[in-house]
């Protein structure tokens, strides 16, 4: 029959390496909870950095249809008045004496 004290020993090393490894993989559990945090925080900045893009995106495009529109009025501003001025030389042509 094998000795008590010799089994006791061994179940106590055995519980040692059982609360060494329990404690390692909490360790790790921290750690990996820090870095699934960190992975988080940067994926919501990402996220917000990309509603900002795409914010200056809409921004812009509306910038550019605003001055496109500017522009296409001032073409048609000038249009009419090239037209009038066209208009005025032609009658100022016949009024000369010829």
């Amino acid at each position: 029959m094998p000795d008590p004290n010799v089994r006791i020993d061994r179940l106590e090393d055995a519980m040692g390496r059982a609360f060494n490894a329990i404690e390692a993989l909490a360790a790790k559990e921290e750690k990996l909870d820090d870095a699934i945090t960190l992975l988080l925080e940067a994926q919501t900045k990402t996220f917000e950095a990309q509603a900002k893009t795409e914010e200056r995106f809409e921004e812009t495009a509306a910038h550019l249809r605003q001055i496109d529109q500017t522009s296409r009025e001032r073409d048609r501003a000038l249009d009419k008045r090239v037209d009038k001025l066209v208009v005025a030389i032609g009658q100022l042509i016949e009024r000369l004496p010829v």
